[in-house]
């Protein structure tokens, strides 16, 4: 069928017009798709608004879309899945056929070869090849000469981490451990052993068991976030993750040529609330982190324990990195499988979301906890209600969107993916564990069912996405 020659001929004021209503990019795509006319007036539109308040509004409105591997005869390609729609779209995009540590504003972060780290977009093809993280191929070194380093004693120990910038652990710091062993409080101990049991179903098995899978490369990078999308900021955005086997922070900013490690004599500590104790706690060793998220211009840090830390990194003076401790120690990430960080649109408010799983680590809910911030202290209080916002989890930069811009999204509602590091790592043939927990009634859906037509091997776990504007 033509094309009625009165809709070529709109006025472009028009039809900018019409591309400001417009939300979803899908809704863009078949603007653009109309004539060759709409598609000029879109193209012009995209590229006059990049780095614009609009444009990030718009980035931050997409509907986070699954990828998931094609299948296994078609291993560089994935395809995007619609949770709203429960379909696939009928295009591929083209990608490694690995395990994403990371998808944050449209980007994705991978491990490559010696431990380099990929940004990919695969919307647009653009490729950032980061530095190595060196304490990685410090970590696997180690593993592998452990039986030479015992050997050969500490100087060729101290050899090795100044090859790799790994700092050097002195008598003094073996001594400052020794007396914050002793001086433990005893709740923290007996919260940290219920912690690992809990983990594993006993003696810390599933705590040791993921730190074997930490170690394998794939899973040498727990999580990654951006703090800005690098098409936009190319000069301004920084990259955290959180790595190794005992799950430390690192950093690099855009043109840096190496990584700052916050652990260590590499930051100094800053408590937000008040303690008993007539002197400030010693500070804590900065391991097993559990997620992360760029808020309000700083890195927010979830310590495992349950500790809430802003790592303000675009201030470092001589004396180091300058990290807020927000919150105390608490109990309530004891009996949970997973945490998340999310910051929500309804006034960019920080939450706290607890994954709960059952003995099989399948969900079976949820908790969410808001920070409010005193004039002293901080804490987190729980939220039995999302109102009309949804969250998005999983590996990716945790994402929260207005469910009434999308015709059929659930308010009041988490949507899921799997991505637990004891299940993930056993490369189940096909994913499972993605589904939506609704907040009013408690109960879990299933919104996707892996049919077993599309490979006969294992898969890397699925991710969620946010398209982007090109």
């Amino acid at each position: 069928m033509a094309l009625s020659p009165g809709w070529e001929s709109l006025p472009n004021d028009i039809l900018d017009s019409i591309l400001d209503n417009l939300i979803s990019i899908e809704d863009c795509i078949r603007f653009s798709a109309v004539c060759r006319t709409w598609r000029c007036v879109a193209v012009e539109d995209f590229r006059q608004i990049r780095g614009s308040d609009r444009h990030d509004r718009l980035h931050q409105q997409q509907l986070p879309l699954l990828m998931f591997p094609a299948d296994y005869s078609q291993r560089s390609n994935r395809r995007l899945y619609s949770v709203i729609q429960k379909r696939f779209f009928d295009f591929q995009l083209p990608a490694p056929y690995t395990r994403f540590c990371g998808s944050s504003h449209g980007w994705l972060i991978m491990l490559g070869d010696a431990f380099k780290v990929i940004l990919f977009n695969p919307f647009s093809g653009e490729i950032i090849t980061v530095p190595p993280i060196r304490r990685l191929a410090f970590e696997k070194r180690f593993r592998e000469e452990i039986s030479e380093i015992m050997w050969r004693g500490k100087e060729y120990e101290r050899e090795l981490r100044e090859e790799y910038g790994e700092e050097e652990e002195t008598d003094e710091d073996e001594e400052e451990e020794d007396e914050e062993d002793e001086e433990d409080d005893e709740d923290e101990e007996e919260d940290q052993e219920d912690f690992l049991e809990d983990e594993g179903e006993g003696e810390g098995k599933g705590f040791v068991e993921e730190e074997e899978v930490l170690r394998r490369s794939e899973y040498s990078i727990v999580k990654g976030v951006l703090s800005a999308d690098p098409t936009v900021n190319s000069k301004e955005y920084i990259l955290m993750v959180i790595y190794g086997s005992e799950q430390r922070l690192a950093f690099i900013k855009s043109g840096d040529k190496d990584w700052t490690y916050i652990d260590g004599r590499a930051y100094s500590i800053e408590y937000y609330y008040e303690t008993d104790s007539p002197s400030p706690p010693s500070p804590p060793t900065l391991w097993h982190m559990r997620d992360i998220i760029f808020h309000k211009q700083r890195f927010y840090v979830l310590y495992f324990m349950g500790q809430l830390l802003a790592c303000d990194v675009s201030n470092i003076d001589i004396t180091g990195l300058k990290v807020k401790m927000m919150t105390s120690q608490d109990r309530l990430g004891r009996p949970f499988g997973k945490a998340y960080l999310v910051e929500s649109l309804e006034g960019g408010e920080l939450l706290r979301v607890l994954r709960i799983y059952d003995s099989n680590k399948v969900t079976k809910g949820f908790k969410v906890y808001k920070l409010v911030e005193y004039r002293m202290h901080c804490e987190w209080i729980e939220v039995t209600s999302l109102g009309n916002f949804a969250l998005f989890l999983g590996d990716n930069h945790s994402i929260s969107i207005l469910a009434s811009d999308y015709p059929g999204c659930e308010p009041n509602s988490i949507y899921f993916c799997w991505d637990h590091v004891l299940c993930s790592h056993r490369r189940l043939k096909g994913p499972h564990d993605i589904g939506v927990f609704n907040l009013e009634d408690g109960m879990v859906v299933e919104n996707y069912t892996f049919d077993c037509s599309h490979g006969p091997m294992p898969m890397p776990p699925p991710i969620w996405i946010l398209p982007t504007f090109m």
